[in-house]
């Protein structure tokens, strides 16, 4: 499952991150994880009130990839862990047509928790890579 958060804000503020130096992706990398552990405990969360006796493992099977660099654009997936427990199960975000389930949405926890944090972490990672300047 994959899912996409409106950045919409974030387009102005686009940094070529090919030229940077490494020390700027090395933070934005640190950045892009920190956000991504505080947004799967944020959907842990979330799905722990929802879950109850049929899906108790869900929860743990949230999970986020190893944060990738490819040389121009860092980020990771987070989500449902299909190698995980319950991971399978993570249609119950949005049940679709056919399931006998209300929709859970716990992604918009995480998604609230990211928005707010990757952009601190962001800014963060270019004043440390600039010296505090």
């Amino acid at each position: 499952m994959s899912i996409d958060f409106d950045f919409s804000e974030l387009n102005t503020f686009a940094v070529e991150i090919e030229q940077a130096d490494r020390k700027l992706a090395g933070n934005v990398v640190k950045a892009v994880r920190t956000s991504a552990f505080r947004g799967r405990r944020a959907w842990q969360k979330s799905a722990e009130g929802n879950s109850r006796t049929h899906l108790r493992g869900y929860p743990a099977a949230v999970d986020y990839d190893d944060v990738k660099n490819d040389g121009g654009s860092i980020g990771t997936d987070l989500g449902p862990n299909l190698s995980k427990g319950q991971g399978p199960l993570g249609f119950v975000e949005d049940a679709p047509g056919g399931v006998n389930a209300a929709p859970q949405r716990n992604y918009l926890a995480a998604e609230k928790v990211i928005e707010k944090d990757l952009v601190v972490g962001v800014l963060k990672a270019v004043d440390d890579s600039l010296g505090g300047v």
